[in-house]
């Protein structure tokens, strides 16, 4: 890496840092907010199926009293009939107080029912095979039975059923007392509770047979999820947990919390939604993310910014650079071809004086006047010289731009040559600039010759003239311009091989040339003349691509267009003057 390019990183190196920076805190605090956000849907989750928990164990707990009371009461009274009325209105005032109990109701130990809440409509059916009746009938020490969902055999619902043995004084099996709690008060009691898009609530036994779930899935009521994963896991590890997991029901991924009754064989579930519980997170991101990007942007744009005023800064010192050396060069050959001119003059004067007195010497006269026309080969190698020093002596008049190139094409079509094709896309509007329309012509006639041997096998070589605004950064010696000067621009393009950038550098040096023939000076000429006719020239080139020069002049103002009348001798002082 140069020093330049080191000390253009450096100066870009803080708004780095700073974009960094934003990326960086942008990215910790997402984060740090997704952190929060699964941190408060666990202790979401984990609140509710506390309070879920407490509500249902009372609820277990209020059943059970009931059942308590009812086999107090059928144990007290002796010889009570069958479907006696006093006690069926009795179980039908402890019915009222249970909200979530469908029925309540005893079984005699032959199974039949012996009291009901339901009677006159209860079915004569012997329960002797439900799980619940064979459970107190086979086990005397079991206490509250909670049994796995079952379907009435009387109104064709789903219920589960709370139930307590009963004895006879002797310690006889004497049948069971049974509340029928119905799964559809849980779920619409969970269907009130906010739980969030795709959540869940569920009871589930201990065992892991589903007793109710909000939303209601009557396909997964009394199904045994003993064996899924992670629940059964985690419960077998802790009463009570929160986990990120699918569901094993709709495998939608929920944060799910869970916990176990105290006084019963139950199970609380709480599930979250993964969705739900990170929405709020994903608005928040929506804002950072956009925050970020536009700080970024403003961060790039300023990058951006400076990298254009830098290479714009760049640019500016090279064409300086460039005019201040070419300065010095033309400095330089101004002085040595006015010496040469001198010497060479005086030479010429002394062969004119020689010649009549070689009239009679054949041999010598004809050395002298090789020589003579070498003196006059350098001269014309030093006029090149003064033209790219700005020293040539001009004539400068009023000349319309496309007029004078439409009138010199036929020389400009001979000078291309037969394999290279001549365009004109004249377009300047008649539009005419005070220069010197030989030298304009000679200018012309240099660069298609040297676009020409820019083309050896064929190609196209286009002139063009268009009305353009003042250049910038121009590097000729120009009159002050007003921001709505009119300049004309003569643009000559060709197909040739073009230049790479270390050529394109010297181009306008003198005694440069690639051709391994020709003096060099070609370019440097026509930089002298345009400088000197207060223009400007550039030169974009591309190794493969072709080359492109492009000669702008200010357009003749209205003084200048008065001044066409002068005679050469005021038009030669003009000339000088602007020289």
């Amino acid at each position: 890496m140069g020093p330049r390019s080191a000390r253009f990183a450096l100066s870009l190196a803080p708004a780095v840092i700073l974009a960094l920076g934003i990326v960086l805190l942008g990215a910790l605090e997402l984060l740090q907010s997704y952190n929060e956000a699964a941190r408060r849907g666990e202790e979401g989750a984990r609140n509710l199926v506390h309070v879920l928990a407490e509500q249902t164990e009372r609820t277990f707990q209020a059943v059970d009293f009931t059942l308590l009371g009812i086999r107090d009461a059928q144990t007290t009274i002796a010889d009570m009939p069958d479907n006696d009325a006093r006690f069926r209105g009795a179980l039908k005032e402890r019915l009222n107080a249970l909200p979530y109990v469908r029925a309540l109701y005893v079984i005699g130990p032959d199974g039949f029912i012996t009291h009901d809440t339901d009677y006159p409509s209860t079915p004569q059916v012997s329960l002797a095979d439900r799980p619940y009746f064979k459970a107190h009938q086979e086990d005397p020490t079991l206490g509250l039975h909670i049994g796995q969902p079952l379907r009435s055999r009387s109104v064709d619902a789903w219920f589960v059923s709370f139930s307590r043995r009963i004895n006879h004084p002797d310690g006889s099996f004497g049948g069971i007392v049974v509340a029928a709690l119905e799964p559809r008060y849980f779920e619409q009691f969970y269907r009130g509770l906010s739980v969030g898009e795709n959540g869940f609530i569920a009871l589930l036994l201990r065992e892991g047979t589903l007793l109710a779930r909000s939303p209601a899935s009557e396909a997964a009521i009394g199904r045994s999820f003993a064996a899924a994963e992670p629940f059964y896991t985690y419960l077998l590890r802790s009463p009570q947990g929160v986990f990120w997991a699918p569901s094993p029901v709709d495998r939608t991924t929920r944060v799910t919390a869970y916990r176990a009754l105290g006084t019963a064989p139950a199970v609380v579930i709480v599930g979250l939604a993964q969705q739900a519980v990170f929405q709020p997170w994903r608005e928040h991101a929506a804002v950072v993310f956009i925050t970020a990007v536009i700080l970024l942007g403003l961060i790039v744009a300023l990058i951006f910014l400076v990298q254009k005023s830098r290479r714009r800064e760049q640019i500016e010192q090279a064409r300086l650079s460039r005019v201040q050396r070419l300065e010095g060069l033309g400095r330089i050959a101004g002085g040595i071809a006015h010496d040469l001119g001198n010497t060479i003059r005086i030479v010429q004067s002394t062969f004119l004086l020689l010649k009549p007195s070689l009239a009679g010497r054949a041999e010598v006269l004809s050395l002298v006047n090789e020589t003579d026309q070498a003196l006059k080969g350098a001269r014309a190698m030093i006029e090149r010289l003064l033209a790219f020093a700005r020293r040539q002596e001009l004539r400068p008049e009023v000349t319309g731009i496309d007029e004078r190139i439409a009138g010199f094409v036929p020389i400009l079509r001979q000078a291309a040559g037969p394999r290279v094709s001549l365009d004109l896309n004249l377009a300047s509007g008649g539009t005419a600039a005070l220069l010197d329309p030989v030298q304009l012509e000679a200018t012309l006639l240099n660069l298609v010759l040297n676009a020409r041997d820019a083309m050896p096998d064929s190609g196209t070589v286009t002139v063009a003239t268009e009305i353009t605004s003042p250049p910038p950064g121009s590097v000729g010696i120009r009159r002050p311009s007003g921001a709505d000067e009119q300049w004309v621009q003569i643009t000559v393009t060709d197909t040739g091989i073009g230049m790479p950038p270390a050529v394109l550098e010297r181009a306008f040096d003198p005694f440069f040339t690639t051709k391994g023939q020709g003096s060099g000076l070609g370019l440097s000429q026509v930089l002298g003349f345009v400088q000197q006719s207060a223009g400007d020239v550039q030169l974009d080139s591309e190794e493969g691509r072709g080359t492109t020069v492009r000669l702008m002049f200010p357009a003749a103002a209205r003084e200048d267009r008065a001044n066409d009348n002068l005679g050469p001798e005021a038009a030669v002082g003009l000339g000088e003057l602007r020289s």
